[in-house]
């Protein structure tokens, strides 16, 4: 799968959010290693208790390793309502994805252009069982 057609499932899965709270949609498309994809929203929980929002990247991943998957290729990210704007993954999504594939691509839209950053730039001293240097 192209990164142009990752972008679309990802714009496409945005619709799909829930964001009373903040207006502010993101969808994300991954990727498996065995060509899969799995997508996802953001999804605010009315109660306005931070803990059980979810980003889009991780209801992703949910997806996928709730079908039994677990290596991941990569993840495109997109946000924004009537305009997209570049987004990365969150802090949190960014350990996460970690677990589970420290060499993923992340794929987002920069002035409408695709660009490609891998997860080691954005988290170059990511928590992990044992130190690596």
């Amino acid at each position: 799968m192209n990164n142009e057609d990752l972008i679309n499932l990802a714009k496409k899965a945005r619709k799909n959010a829930h964001v009373s709270m903040s207006n502010f949609s993101v969808g994300a498309a991954l990727l498996t290693k065995e060509g899969k994809v799995f997508t996802g929203c953001n999804i605010e929980d009315p109660s306005g208790i931070g803990v059980t929002n979810i980003c889009a990247e991780r209801c992703a991943i949910i997806k996928a390793l709730s079908e039994g998957y677990k290596d991941f290729e990569k993840i495109a990210v997109v946000g924004g309502e009537e305009e997209l704007i570049s987004i990365t993954p969150c802090g949190a999504c960014r350990q996460y994805l970690n677990s589970f594939s420290k060499d993923i691509l992340i794929i987002c839209l920069d002035n409408n252009e695709i660009k490609k950053i891998n997860l080691k730039e954005l988290l170059p001293y990511s928590f992990s069982e044992k130190f690596e240097k």
